[in-house]
């Protein structure tokens, strides 16, 4: 659709057209004119070109607008034969069309407006409105001209889906209408929209044909012809399906746009003939130059969606082409679109055009590989020579721009490597400007399996160490990467990758065996001065813990990811003084240099297995003190495996004294223990004989029940130990008491002053009493549990009172085991009158050390004074108590003796289960022996409910000392409750009919 053949029309008739006249209606298109559209659309400002034409030569399917000019420029004349001509011209006018009727003279134009129907249609030549009325009559036609063409275009819409409806003919439809709005200036995105409706459409019957295509598949499969639901794709989309017989680039072609509204297009002049549209809108757009870097964006962002849909359109329409056309076309658009893109050179547009540049690589890759064009190969054979002259020709004879230089790339292997080189290189350095790392070490490593077949290793290697540090934690890929790079390697740093790949946990155990011999024989053939490696590549180092002091240690834990076992010469450097502030390096894979090892911690050489290993450091020579900085691993004097840099301990030069510590497992009071004392000598040694005074607390017993003993130690080197063994008994001072610490004084030659050690003894076992009555018999439980984590012997448990009489229940006469979780319990049956102190002893036995266990008590008053029991029953006229219903609580207190107070008595009922009707307290005076009370309670529920709980206290009444009564509760085992673990049959309420 030519633009110019869309324009609108100006006509002109009469006698007064004339050259003046013509360059009036030539300016029409030379401003810009607001443009005010229906439907709530916003307002554009555009400018509008028109053709001018006479009369009797307008074409007929344009928006046009018709003017007479007359030249008539006096009333009269007018009045006689001028009007007449005028309104026989307004007759002949079609209906719904735009004219203006221009006079010469504005005393006639006056004139005019008020005799013609239509006065605003009149104006003078000599009126300054004039253009602007033009513009606006224009613009009106233009806008009822989209009217029409917007509903045709809407109406053949909805009737895509059916029978006997073609693309082509909507498409030609739809054209109009963008073509009409390209001729507008500021409104070719309207005209773009239009564009972009029919490749989102086409898209979407594309879309819908490869899914009804699966699904009848699948039915086809299950055998289930009867669903019949979805149809088959429609008949215009299979004229799409043809063998492709050329594949140009872009342009615009009429024979495409008549070959596609007849149907008879192939798929891929389709999408050109669309995209090509739709890039001329978008380089039309007369924007500012700011904006015109955003369009070119638009272009190389709209490219690559085109060339990946593209492709899967191919394959869902099974469209027949020989194997490479496609990838045959994607290069020449994509270097057609980036040549339009270079005319941008901003950082806006270049993300795109890189993201396109390296699509274009992938492609003319696809094709080297194809046609053998590929550095390192056989070169071409005659049958892929064959196919890339049948790949040319489908370019067409004389291709765009890009088309020659693909056709030479595809004859020969040289020109290949250049234009794969150039496209791949150009990514790179843009992905590169834009800080797009990863994508530009993505590219760089394809270019290094490039450079690789060229055989330039040195190229290669560059370009698979910067994809190296993209992998980011993936370590398959890291493997991958770090394998071609050691072909590309030499010398030590071909020694530092075959290192890293032995100790890859990713690759397999015979792999990572092979790599370690070829690594032993590289080694073989460095210089003297060897290779520094990082350490953490091949070991993990899991802990250093430094050991201050006058001997100056520090065990290292590491573990070995190599296959097998190295022998390796260790030191660890101590740094004396502050480290000084180093250039950050730029690459953090890079050398790293050997610290200071003037001070260090070293040992001799030690075999480092596969796995975790543990190895003490020393300080050779002088002692330092500083803090653990780098840790070396030598290996055949050739390899040097250095950490880096860290603070990984403070160490310390220290004078030393002899140190004492305790090793025992828990000790137990109030029997003989046997502990340790280690003496570790300091810095001068232990001497024969020297003696040291043990001192002990109250409390604590040493040897023969002595609180201090003398000892004599034996001849110490520096840093050796001594075990002394000693044997106490601790007595605590409180039966309460479960964990006591005694502190030990220990003095001799060895020390300044008295040195201090603390031992802790833990109470075995802990006594709970319980008291129990029987009417007026007394029972006294003794519960015994142990506190220690230890089993014990218990025998000859014994009660001693200070009045009265008891006799113990009989039991085992063996002794009886406790253990931590299940306590012992010995009974007596007590004569006592009052109040009495009791103490329990019992005997200890602990693997054949004895000892013994005694704690005190008292006992209050305990002798039973009152006696309860209470009774629930049903009420009068009731047979069982049921719930819901009234009964009776009988309650009997009995006094065993006279007693000179009142008693309250409370009724404490669970509310769950009982309400309480009455009263729930009440005094008694016990005048009688006993005394009874009937109380009203109602059961709640039914079942068997226990009796409602009776608290009795004694009640003191007010005096003249105190205004309120007073309570006071009676001691343990003074009242006992008959009925306490009673229960009383409740049955269901009667459900009333």
């Amino acid at each position: 659709m030519n633009y110019e053949e869309s324009k609108a029309v100006i006509t002109y008739t009469g006698e007064g057209w004339n050259a003046n006249a013509k360059s009036l209606l030539e300016a029409v298109g030379a401003d810009s004119f607001e443009w005010r559209r229906p439907l709530g659309r916003g307002p554009k400002h555009v400018r509008v070109e028109a053709a001018l034409f006479a009369a009797a030569e307008a074409p007929s399917n344009r928006p046009m607008i018709h003017t007479f000019w007359s030249a008539c420029t006096d009333v009269d004349t007018w009045r006689s034969s001028e009007k007449d001509r005028v309104e026989r011209w307004i007759r002949s006018i079609a209906a719904g069309v735009e004219w203006l009727v221009v006079l010469a003279a504005p005393k006639v134009a006056d004139k005019a407006r008020t005799e013609l129907k239509q006065s605003e249609r009149c104006i003078s030549s000599r009126d300054p409105a004039l253009l602007r009325r033009v513009r606006q009559m224009l613009l009106t036609a233009i806008s009822n001209e989209e009217q029409r063409l917007g509903q045709e275009v809407r109406r053949e819409r909805e009737r895509r889906n059916e029978q006997g409806w073609s693309f082509g003919e909507y498409l030609a439809l739809q054209e109009q209408l963008a073509a009409l709005l390209g001729t507008l200036k500021g409104a070719e995105d309207e005209a773009l929209v239009q564009y972009d409706e029919l490749d989102a459409l086409f898209t979407q019957f594309v879309r819908n044909a490869s899914l009804i295509g699966k699904v009848n598949f699948v039915l086809r499969n299950e055998k289930q012809q009867h669903l019949n639901f979805l149809s088959e794709p429609p008949p215009w989309l299979n004229s799409f399906s043809a063998p492709l017989k050329e594949w140009r680039g872009l342009g615009i072609d009429s024979n495409a746009r008549f070959a596609i509204v007849n149907s008879d297009a192939s798929l891929l002049q389709l999408r050109v003939y669309l995209f090509t549209r739709q890039l001329n809108l978008l380089l039309k757009m007369n924007q500012p130059q700011q904006s015109q870097k955003r369009i070119s964006s638009q272009i190389a962002e709209r490219c690559l969606p085109l060339l990946q849909i593209c492709s899967n359109e191919l394959r869902i329409l099974e469209v027949d082409f020989p194997e490479g056309a496609a990838s045959c076309w994607a290069v020449q658009v994509s270097l057609q679109v980036l040549h339009v893109c270079r005319k941008y050179p901003d950082q806006v547009h270049s993300l795109p055009a890189a993201t396109l540049c390296d699509y274009a690589c992938q492609k003319l890759f696809q094709l080297g590989e194809l046609l053998g064009l590929m550095p390192g190969g056989q070169g071409p054979s005659s049958a892929q020579i064959d196919a890339a002259l049948w790949l040319g020709a489908g370019l067409g004879p004389e291709p765009p721009f890009g088309g020659e230089q693909l056709k030479e790339a595809l004859g020969s292997p040289a020109a290949f490597q250049k234009l794969y080189l150039e496209l791949a290189e150009l990514a790179l350095g843009t992905f590169k400007h834009l800080g797009r790392s990863r994508s530009a070490r993505q590219l760089g490593h394809q270019l290094a399996n490039f450079h690789q077949l060229r055989g330039d290793p040195h190229l290669a290697a560059a370009y698979l160490s910067d994809a190296l540090t993209a992998v980011e934690g993936w370590p398959t890929l890291e493997i991958h990467i770090l394998s071609q790079l050691a072909e590309c390697l030499t010398g030590e740093k071909l020694a530092m990758a075959r290192a890293r790949l032995a100790a890859s946990l990713t690759l397999e155990l015979e792999v990572r065996k092979q790599h370690w011999h070829q690594l032993l024989q590289i080694l073989k053939t460095l210089d003297d001065d060897g290779c520094v490696m990082p350490l953490e590549e091949v070991f993990d180092l899991v802990s250093v813990t430094p050991i201050s002091g006058h001997r100056q240690q520090a065990y290292v834990n590491i573990n070995s990811r190599l296959p097998e076992a190295v022998l390796v010469n260790p030191s660890l450097s101590v740094q004396t003084s502050l480290p000084q502030v180093s250039r950050k390096e730029s690459n953090p894979r890079g050398r790293r240099l050997r610290g200071n090892f003037s001070a260090c911690l070293s040992s001799e050489p030690i075999k480092i297995q596969p796995g975790l290993n543990e190895f003490i450091l020393n300080a050779q020579g002088d002692l330092h003190t500083g803090h653990l900085s780098q840790l070396s691993l030598i290996m055949n004097d050739k390899m040097d495996f250095v950490s880096a840099e860290a603070r990984l301990g403070i160490i310390e030069v220290k004078k030393g004294e002899t140190t004492i510590s305790v090793e025992s497992g828990q000790l137990l009071a109030r029997m003989p223990q046997k502990f340790q004392l280690r003496f570790t000598a300091g810095t001068d040694g232990i001497e024969e004989g020297t003696e040291v005074t043990i001192k002990a607390p109250r409390g604590l017993s040493l040897g023969d029940g002595g609180r201090q003993i003398v000892i004599e130690l034996p001849k110490t080197e520096q840093g050796q130990d001594t075990v002394v063994t000693l044997e106490a008994i601790a007595t605590p001072p409180s039966a309460k008491s479960t964990d006591i610490e005694y502190g030990l004084t220990l003095t001799s030659s060895l020390w300044d002053q008295a040195y201090p050690v603390s031992v802790h003894f833990t109470v075995p076992v802990a006594a709970s009493v319980k008291l129990h009555t029987a009417m007026k018999t007394k029972f006294l439980q003794v519960v015994v549990s142990s506190t220690c984590r230890q089993r014990l012997m218990l025998s000859d448990p014994t009660l001693e009172l200070s009045l009265g009489t008891c006799t113990p229940l009989p039991i085992s006469s063996k002794p009886l085991t406790l253990d931590p979780d299940r306590p012992l319990s010995y009974i007596w049956q007590l004569e006592i009158e009052g109040p009495i102190r009791a103490k329990f002893n019992v005997n200890l036995t602990k693997d054949e050390v004895n000892g013994a266990y005694n704690c005190e008590f008292e006992l209050a008053e305990c002798a039973t004074m009152i006696f309860v029991n209470s009774k629930v029953a049903a009420a009068s006229g009731a047979e069982v108590c049921r719930a819901n219903a009234m009964c009776h609580l009988h309650l009997t207190v009995e006094a065993s003796e006279a007693i000179g107070y009142s008693l309250m008595y409370e009724l404490l009922a669970d509310q769950s289960m009982w309400a309480v009707c009455g009263r729930t307290a009440g005094v008694l005076n016990l005048d009688q022996p006993s005394h009874n009370l009937v109380l009203e309670v109602m059961p709640l529920t039914s079942g068997f409910l226990p009796h409602p709980q009776v608290r009795l206290s004694k009640y003191i009444p007010a005096n003249a000392g105190s205004t309120h009564p007073k309570l006071e509760p009676f001691g343990p085992g003074q009242v006992y409750n008959k009925s306490k673990s009673l229960q009383v049959h409740v049955l269901p309420a009667i459900q009333s009919s």
